[in-house]
């Protein structure tokens, strides 16, 4: 992102001890609770639990440089949400179809599934797309969060869960990439995939107006990456016109998808913060925080080649489509740490804490967002 667009975006301190919060105009207080919503970016187990045969994921090399084991992270280590909870002083959260009881869910939960979307399966079949990924939009993530509020405080239902809801942060996102990523997979042309952005963007908002109905004080709502710099896209659409590509070596039309999405979402929540002034609605800009990895990886500790995956089956991006990360003829980077890209369609542990840096630290939250921990740091 141009440093001009980002003139009015305030470097934010990441408070190391306890301390109040002050979001924009929300409440003070630090956070006691972590709930999370999205997709594969922010799943730390849901997929594992709802799919029958879940894949790769739950296989080596997944997992490896911090858990040392699969745990349906799409990732080598650990993803943002984990390193939020860690900047929190809060237990990682428990997927939540891996939950049984409201111990499971004292701390939050995380609703993320991947393959989710903002819209409901409804939407892509009147889209006449085949809609047979996961039923588990943003949604229905939403009617999992009531289920999981009854259980943490029955006593409040009815009353909106006020007093739960204001001392909770809320990650929503990222999410919507999937709904332009089954257009363009299934071969629907960009321009088409262009006219979804509103009703994503208007799907994200509904959620968004429930949760503030039900207590909600302080929402982070991501922008969704650029894909055009991801390279699982880089792989699946090639092209030998080099005026396609940036001078980064990253796609131009799909960063322009993403930068739509984002600029009405940008919009949109503007809006809600004028009809909510009360509450902290929070825009995590990932966009610019992970194009500052692919333009200077080498200032975060990343070696040279941000568009290769550390994972994968081979190919100038090391994405090929046939043959996946964890599949028996892909091979792994020696270094995770240097890879920005861990199997072509997510980050590593190191970039998505580089990252989470970038929006908790600063400079890419607006209104700035300042985190302060209420417990003990996990052993």
């Amino acid at each position: 992102m141009p440093a001009s667009s980002r003139v009015l975006v305030t470097v934010v301190t990441l408070l190391m001890a306890a301390c109040s919060v002050v979001l924009g105009g929300g409440g003070g207080g630090c956070f006691t609770r972590l709930f999370s919503f999205g997709d594969s970016i922010t799943d730390n187990g849901n997929w594992m639990h709802y799919a029958r045969s879940p894949g790769a994921v739950a296989r080596p090399p997944y997992g490896e440089t911090f858990f040392r084991r699969p745990n349906g992270r799409f990732c080598d280590g650990r993803i943002i949400i984990d390193h939020i909870a860690d900047a929190l002083g809060i237990p990682f959260l428990t997927p939540y179809l891996a939950g049984n009881s409201s111990e499971d869910y004292a701390h939050g939960a995380n609703f993320a599934v991947g393959g989710a979307t903002a819209l409901g399966h409804d939407y892509f079949r009147r889209k006449k797309l085949d809609a047979r990924f996961t039923p588990y939009s943003l949604r229905w993530q939403m009617s999992w969060l009531k289920k999981v509020l009854r259980m943490l405080a029955p006593e409040q239902a009815g009353r909106g869960w006020s007093e739960l809801m204001s001392s909770s942060l809320f990650l929503v996102g990222e999410i919507g990439g999937n709904d332009y990523n089954q257009a363009l997979f299934q071969g629907r042309s960009v321009d088409e995939v262009k006219t979804y952005v509103p009703d994503v963007v208007a799907g994200i908002s509904a959620s968004l107006t429930e949760l503030i109905g039900l207590g909600a004080r302080t929402v982070v709502v991501p922008g969704n990456f650029p894909i055009g710099c991801n390279p699982g896209y880089l792989t699946k659409f090639p092209t030998n016109d080099t005026a396609q590509y940036d001078s980064m070596g990253c796609l131009r039309w799909p960063n322009d998808l993403t930068q739509l999405h984002n600029r009405a979402l940008r919009a949109e929540l503007a809006k809600l913060r004028r009809h909510h002034p009360g509450v902290a609605v929070v825009y995590a800009d990932y966009y610019a925080a992970a194009m500052d990895l692919t333009a200077d990886p080498r200032k975060q500790g990343f070696g040279g080649e941000p568009l290769v995956s550390c994972c994968g089956g081979g190919g100038p991006y090391n994405a090929n489509l046939t043959a996946h990360c964890g599949t028996r003829t892909a091979t792994t980077c020696k270094d995770p740490y240097a890879a920005v890209s861990w199997d072509g369609f997510h980050y590593t542990d190191h970039a998505y804490k580089v990252i989470t840096d970038g929006v908790f630290r600063g400079p890419h939250a607006v209104p700035p967002i300042t985190l302060a921990k209420c417990s003990r740091r996990r052993p």
